[in-house]
């Protein structure tokens, strides 16, 4: 069952009980593959990954450290090898599948016995992606009158009407052209990072992705400059 978008929300600040990640981080071990009768292996396209959650307690965890650390060899020696193997939850010990004979590797498409993959929740990188970008320029709208502050373009010290000038310069405007109201941001270094699709406070058009040592940006369309220092 996919988790769209819409409510990805609901696993946000929960984690791995095997691994203690976030469920809505991934590791490339993560990421699922689908069975094929004969041939290479094959991941799944859109890239995606999976949950699963004991039936018994409900702890959730990725399904690869499920695989990884639930679905052991049960059984047998040195000389003769396991008898099978089975899966009992990590958490509460629960029999989730029994001993079995038959078991496929993970890059083959492995499915958890008795819980295909149409059972499990499915995630898509793409829309985890899309989720933390949303919720960040979220946050930023919802303390839009916080964050933004209106300012003179001729109130800025020297060191800021350099760094306007040379964002304008990275989108073909000189200072000349800029409008006279600038919008300055102020967010820690860390959320600065996180900015994408950031859009201008005076026309919403959308305003070209800062550098990691950028100290402004200029929209394109109108013109306005927005300080992020």
């Amino acid at each position: 069952m996919r988790i769209g978008v819409d409510k990805l929300n609901r696993l946000e600040g929960q984690h791995c009980f095997i691994c203690g990640k976030p469920l809505l981080s991934h590791r490339i071990d993560d990421l699922a593959y689908i069975p094929v009768i004969k041939g290479g292996s094959v991941k799944a396209k859109p890239e995606r990954y999976y949950l699963f959650q004991c039936p018994s307690c409900n702890k959730i965890g990725h399904k690869r450290c499920w695989y990884d650390v639930a679905d052991r060899p049960v059984g047998g020696g040195i000389i003769f090898g396991p008898k099978g193997r089975e899966m009992k939850c990590p958490a509460c010990g629960y029999l989730i599948a029994p001993l079995r004979k038959e078991w496929v590797e993970w890059i083959r498409g492995y499915q958890i016995p008795g819980h295909p993959d149409e059972e499990l929740f499915e995630i898509w990188v793409g829309d985890v992606n899309s989720y933390k970008a949303g919720a960040f320029i979220s946050k930023i709208g919802a303390a839009i009158g916080g964050l933004f502050r209106a300012v003179k373009l001729g109130s800025l010290t020297a060191s800021e009407k350099s760094a306007v000038s040379e964002a304008a310069q990275r989108v073909g405007k000189s200072f000349s052209d800029l409008s006279q109201q600038v919008f300055r941001l102020d967010v820690s270094q860390q959320d600065r990072q996180a900015l994408r699709d950031l859009r201008c406070m005076h026309c919403s058009a959308p305003l070209p992705s800062p550098g990691q040592f950028d100290d402004a940006i200029v929209c394109q369309h109108c013109g306005t400059a927005h300080l992020l220092k």
